[in-house]
């Protein structure tokens, strides 16, 4: 039988004890699922309200609550800390909702909208030079948001650095 190959931890890039906030770049170009599997480990159960999300200058600007799942290890409880979640170049967001109540296009300004999923749309892989980042919500047909952007993009979430975190 050969040698099993064992992978390594890859929490212990992850998993901390600090109460620093942090401050995650992926890197460019981005090396899509490793960089956005760690960005969906930080933004899972993140909240935002819609109102709160502005697109200038080809950088969409998302102010968010999210949880600290890399002290929850440490802690063996939540808290909850503001950060900023800045995605660019980004040509559009569209939103994504199954309710016949909402047509597609456009949610209530006062939702709060909570993160469940981050992945890239099969869009990504049609050889041009646009794709999407897909932000799904919880459900079992949960709203989405689609942010369309170029095939070489950034991605930076940063913690807010005023120590007001709250435990959940």
């Amino acid at each position: 039988m050969s040698k099993r190959l064992r992978l390594p931890d890859f929490g212990m890039y992850f998993h901390t004890d600090s109460p620093s906030p942090i401050d995650f770049i992926c890197r460019t170009p981005p090396n899509l699922f490793h960089d956005l599997v760690f960005l969906q480990s930080y933004i899972h159960d993140a909240r935002f309200k819609v109102k709160k999300i502005r697109l200038r200058n080809k950088t969409l600007q998302i102010p968010m609550e999210r949880d600290r799942w890399e002290r929850y290890k440490s802690l063996g409880k939540l808290e909850s800390i503001s950060c900023d979640l800045k995605i660019s170049p980004v040509f559009s967001i569209d939103w994504e909702s199954p309710r016949k109540s909402v047509r597609r296009g456009s949610l209530p300004r006062n939702k709060e909208f909570a993160i469940r999923n981050v992945y890239l749309s099969e869009s990504y892989w049609d050889d041009s030079d646009k794709g999407e980042i897909i932000f799904s919500g919880h459900g079992k047909r949960p709203s989405r948001l689609r942010i369309t952007i170029s095939d070489i993009f950034s991605i930076r979430l940063e913690d807010s650095t005023k120590r007001k975190t709250s435990k959940r």
